[in-house]
């Protein structure tokens, strides 16, 4: 039976091998001796023979840990190591990274068309070809480069932690970047082709963009005016894990001789992936903020406004016909007052009595900006008060003026 036939049948050769295994188990009840041969059968039965003799291929330990070192450095290694030291600066190299994938994801697209899903591969139902045709070939190889490319791709998260970017280390990045090499293992090992290398062809054109996006943020400012397409790459991979449910639905509905069990974890994964990024889409781009209103601190009881010093003598208003505009009028009415002579028989407010506070005081106290302030209209009573101020000056004035007058005809 070859591997071709053992795939195509893969229900049947997993339950015979897990049969094997419990028997081995009770038989001897040795785990190491049960992983062994186990693994031997695997290998046997199920393994592409082509993958076994390349690198990090012979068994999944490798990748594995290479995935827990990776996991170790984004969780905890890096994040202690970057605690006190500065942001690196990476602008280059990220731009120069980002290049690199932008240029390997277009090859894979472009092979992967070439070597199968523009050379007579079925859209609804491809078995996996193990021959050592050449276009078989071109496929097992392209699903090799493209596991190492999952293994590169562990540099995105990196750099997040050298530059201390950790928002950008969700769980979404977190989780896609430790499954995605243990997935193309498996891929590379017994699936090298067939109805499983679809997500592949369109995960690659998603990476064509989203990488030469990466670079274009990395160019500085000048090119931000060319990332406005963000929000429509997020919805081309929703859309990449839509068709791949699609895909798996009809390789399992329509009884595809695709090993159900590979269609069915497709199945999941791609179910997975599609409500982390609808859960990012949603709370990206279609979730509006919420309105929060500002609370504003309780306002604060006025300052008492400060009262000039004054000098004994009451600062009475004075009537004019046209107040004037200039907040500077007050104060000059004020100190002609407090120049005034004595002899006006005017008497000072008995101590304990504040004066009323200016005009411009009181408008700034109430929030104005004190334009247009003049001096405060005088009440009938301080009108009358200052007419017989005026005559008794007058009268005095006048009697000086005939004292004055004999002496000087004398």
């Amino acid at each position: 039976m070859s591997v071709a036939d053992n795939f195509t049948d893969f229900s049947t050769g997993m339950s015979f091998v897990f049969r094997m295994a419990v028997d081995e188990y009770h038989s001897e009840r040795n785990w190491t001796g049960l992983i062994d041969r186990y693994w031997l059968i695997v290998e046997e039965l199920i393994a592409d023979p082509r993958a076994k003799h390349l690198p990090f291929m012979d068994n999944p330990l490798p990748t594995l840990g290479m995935i827990t070192i990776y996991l170790l450095w984004v969780l905890l290694i890096g994040p202690m190591y970057m605690r006190d030291r500065k942001p690196m600066d990476l602008r280059r190299v990220i731009i120069f990274y980002n290049l690199f994938q932008v240029l390997l994801s277009g090859y894979m697209f472009y092979e992967h068309l070439m070597a199968g899903w523009l050379s007579g591969y079925s859209l609804t139902c491809q078995t996996v070809d193990y021959s050592d045709s050449p276009l078989s070939r071109r496929m097992f190889n392209l699903c090799y480069v493209y596991y190492l490319s999952k293994l590169s791709e562990f540099a995105d998260t990196v750099f997040f932690v050298l530059r201390k970017k950790q928002s950008q280390i969700t769980d979404l990045h977190v989780y896609h970047h430790s499954l995605t090499p243990i997935e193309a293992w498996i891929l590379t090992k017994f699936i090298a082709g067939g109805n499983a290398t679809l997500p592949n062809v369109i995960n690659n054109f998603v990476h064509v963009l989203m990488y030469f996006y990466y670079m274009l943020s990395a160019m500085g400012p000048r090119f931000q005016k060319y990332l406005w397409w963000k929000k429509y790459m997020t919805e081309v991979q929703i859309i990449q894990f839509i068709i791949c449910i699609a895909h798996c639905i009809n390789a399992l509905v329509t009884g595809c001789p695709f090993p159900r069990f590979i269609s069915t974890l497709l199945l999941i994964n791609a179910t997975i992936f599609l409500a982390l990024f609808m859960n990012f889409y949603i709370e990206s781009y279609k979730r509006k903020p919420k309105a929060t209103t500002a609370k504003l601190p309780p306002a604060e009881p006025a300052a008492p406004i400060a009262q000039e010093a004054v000098s004994g003598v009451q600062e009475l208003p004075v009537a004019t016909e046209t107040p004037s505009a200039d907040a500077e009028c007050a104060p000059k009415v004020a100190e002609d007052i407090n120049n005034n002579s004595t002899s006006n028989n005017q008497t000072a407010p008995p101590e304990g009595v504040e004066t009323d506070a200016k005009p411009f005081e009181r408008e700034v106290a109430e929030g104005k900006d004190g334009e247009g302030v003049g001096v405060e209209e005088p009440t009938n009573e301080s009108k009358h008060q200052q007419q017989q101020q005026q005559q008794q000056q007058q009268l005095e004035s006048s009697m000086g003026l005939r004292q004055r007058l004999p002496s000087l005809q004398s």
